[in-house]
């Protein structure tokens, strides 16, 4: 699962260059939601727009 959200963490900081944490999280790792079997990576961008990245768990 560590490796899946660094995963995604990756795939967020290339398509959007400089990310976030959302809210009043403090770190990437913390932003996370698991919903059935996907895992739901939610991060803020330069633009202050949150953003939502969704996989399928294996």
């Amino acid at each position: 699962m560590e490796q899946l959200k660094k995963s995604m963490i990756r795939q967020a900081r290339r398509k959007y260059k400089n990310i976030y944490p959302c809210g009043t999280k403090r770190h990437l790792l913390e932003c996370f939601t698991t919903y059935g079997n996907e895992l739901s990576f939610w991060f803020n961008t330069a633009d202050q727009s949150t953003r939502l990245i969704v996989c399928k768990m294996p």
